[in-house]
């Protein structure tokens, strides 16, 4: 794995989110009290850009059919059932390495 850089902690402050696509990749940073987390940015269920959705405490709703994922772990925490288009799925959260202003991920 390698340490990238990926933002700055200014660029997420608290309460809001942040998506970058790194390594092909697209990640969401959210930042809850605080604390800064890293995971997937792309909702499991059909591909929604998780960072355009919303936060609210520890939970961010993706703004295509509503599936919720708790930032803190990328687990699913609700969703929305609609018969025929399949359900959510928990998505790999990260580690932020903070260093300084910096924001890093280990990928």
């Amino acid at each position: 794995m390698t340490k990238q850089k990926v933002g700055k902690v200014a660029e997420v402050p608290p309460g809001k989110m942040l998506g970058v696509q790194a390594n092909d990749r697209f990640f969401l940073f959210a930042n809850v009290d605080g604390k800064i987390y890293a995971m997937d940015g792309k909702c499991s269920h059909m591909g929604g850009e998780l960072w355009k959705g919303t936060l609210t405490g520890k939970v961010v709703k993706c703004p295509r059919h509503g599936s919720e994922y708790d930032v803190t772990s990328g687990k699913v925490v609700g969703q929305v059932k609609i018969p025929l288009i399949g359900k959510a799925k928990d998505i790999k959260s990260w580690p932020v390495i903070v260093e300084g202003d910096d924001l890093f991920l280990d990928l």
